[in-house]
């Protein structure tokens, strides 16, 4: 794989040895989570009378992200299930609400659930990088934090299913990213060692550092710009990614 990145050097220098094997994350890599969290809570909230202003909806829309993040790191410590990490979200997220009632509070986030699966669209850039590396000769895998039924019908209703890329989810496997048990797992269903086996992502911490952490080739996708790290090759384009054919790295 070759990319060229003049902030943290090239990835070639820092494999030296051949890649049979690539694995993605799922959330804003191949498919705009944020984005369609964005465009689905705006929907939601304007349905709720809730988005009478831009400066108030914009404070939604940045508190509602934040909630999500604190009991999806609770969810996937396993602290927590899936449903009542939704649960916790929708209650702190509307704490004038009566939600005690866990029907009710089922009720309530299905709207806001409804609004963001309508909004889940993939990047321009990952069927074909995904394309590319498979023409490459290498195996390709999803990996992703989250629930193996969430994630499979986001593949699938983005269209990223034509493709025949397994989903492994962390809640089929031993643990989540950043844990290594989570790399090592999804190698083995490629049939890859780790050191053989890039992790392509755009969180430092969940995919390439951790990656490298557990022996991996960790790649940092950073659509934005915003981030920087010398430990790892960075990209900002899924269209930086070029395989040079299996046995080449």
């Amino acid at each position: 794989m070759q990319h060229r990145d003049p902030l943290d050097g090239t990835l070639d220098g820092a494999v030296g040895h051949a890649l049979e094997a690539v694995l993605f994350d799922l959330d804003d890599t191949l498919v705009d989570h944020r984005g369609a969290s964005e465009r689905g809570l705006r929907a939601w909230l304007a349905g709720l009378g809730l988005a009478d202003d831009p400066v108030t909806l914009e404070q939604h829309v940045e508190r509602w992200l934040t909630v999500e993040a604190r009991h999806y790191e609770r969810y996937q410590r396993r602290e927590i299930t899936h449903l009542e990490h939704r649960r916790h979200r929708i209650r702190d997220f509307l704490p004038g609400w009566d939600l005690a009632d866990d029907r009710l509070a089922d009720e309530t986030f299905a709207g806001f659930l409804a609004c963001y699966q309508a909004a889940w669209r993939a990047f321009d850039d990952a069927a074909d990088a995904i394309t590319a590396a498979r023409e490459a000769g290498l195996r390709v895998g999803i990996l992703t934090n989250g629930e193996q039924a969430v994630q499979e019908n986001k593949v699938r209703r983005t269209g990223l299913d034509r493709l025949g890329v397994p989903v492994l989810a962390s809640s089929e496997l031993p643990a989540a990213k950043p844990d290594r048990r989570a790399y090592h797992s999804a190698c083995d269903a490629l049939g890859v060692e780790p050191a053989r086996c890039a992790m392509v992502g755009d969180s430092l911490r969940h995919d390439a550092d951790g990656a490298r952490r557990a022996g991996l080739v960790g790649v940092l996708l950073d659509r934005r710009g915003s981030q920087r790290s010398a430990a790892v090759p960075r990209v900002t384009s899924l269209r930086q990614l070029t395989w040079r054919g299996r046995g080449a790295a």
